[in-house]
C-alpha cells in the first residue's frame, strides 16, 4: 500500500485546515489508501509526527510519498521536506520507504485545470476597502517581553509546535507576548526562543523549559 502525505507550508496567517482536510479525505477515496496532511514549518502536525503515524500503522512492503502542495513549484518546499523525511528516517532507524513526488504544477492537465477556473463562474470583488486601512492597524502593542518562537522546518521537527503552545498558555494573564516566527538560523540548537527586549536566546527550548521560561 502508498501512504499519501501532502505536506504544505502555511502562510503568515496560517493555513484552511478545513478545505486540507477535505483534499486529503477525497485523495484517499480515489486511491482506496490513506492520506493525511503535514506542514514543514509553523504549524502541525510535522512531517516527522506524521510519518510516526503511518510507520506504526505501515505493513511490510508499504511505502509513503510526500506530496509538496505548492502552486507554482516551491523549491524550498520540496528540499526541506526530503530532509526532514531523511532526518526522520535516520532519528527513527525507520525502514520504511519514503518517497517524493513532483510538484503537482508539473502535473499533466493542471494548465486545463487553472484555465477553466479563470474561465468559470467567478464572485466579483464588493468587500469594503475599509478594513485595508482600519485605524486598528496603527495600534503597537508594547509588552514588557516578547518572546519569539523559532518555527521553521528544523525546530518544528524538533518539537517546536509543543514549545509554542506551552509559551503561550505560560504567558496568559502576563504582560508577555508570543510570536512564531520563520527560521532563526542556528536550527541544530532548536526549538529557539528569543527573549526581547534583553535579546536573550534560549536553546533547546522544551515544553517544561518554556513554562520556566515565562516565568
Amino acid at each position: 500500500m502508498r501512504h499519501v502525505v501532502l505536506v504544505t507550508r502555511p502562510t503568515p496567517t496560517g493555513v484552511d485546515e478545513r478545505s486540507l482536510a477535505a483534499l486529503a479525505s477525497a485523495i484517499a477515496e480515489r486511491l482506496g489508501a490513506p492520506a493525511r496532511v503535514a506542514h514543514l514549518d509553523q504549524a502541525d502536525p510535522s512531517v516527522a509526527a506524521v510519518l510516526d503515524e503511518v510507520a506504526a500503522l505501515a505493513d511490510p512492503g508499504d511505502d509513503v510519498v510526500l506530496v509538496p502542495l505548492a502552486l507554482p513549484a516551491d523549491p524550498y518546499l520540496r528540499t526541506w521536506a526530503a530532509r526532514a523525511a531523511a532526518h526522520w528516517t535516520e532519528s527513527r532507524g525507520s525502514t520504511l520507504l519514503v518517497r517524493l513526488s513532483p510538484p503537482p504544477v508539473s502535473a499533466p492537465g493542471m494548465a486545463q485545470v487553472l484555465a477553466e477556473l479563470a474561465l468559470g463562474e467567478a464572485t466579483p470583488v464588493a468587500v469594503s476597502p475599509a478594513a485595508f486601512r482600519s485605524p486598528a492597524w496603527s495600534v503597537r502593542d508594547d509588552p514588557a517581553r516578547h518572546l519569539l518562537v523559532c518555527r521553521g522546518p528544523r525546530c518544528t521537527v524538533y518539537g517546536a509546535g509543543d514549545t509554542h503552545r506551552a509559551l503561550a498558555a505560560a504567558a496568559k494573564g502576563q504582560d508577555v507576548q508570543v510570536t512564531p516566527v520563520g527560521c532563526l538560523g542556528p536550527c541544530n540548537l532548536g526549538p529557539l526562543v528569543i527573549d526581547n527586549p534583553t535579546g536573550e536566546w534560549h536553546e533547546s527550548v522544551d515544553a517544561e523549559r518554556a513554562g520556566e521560561l515565562v516565568r
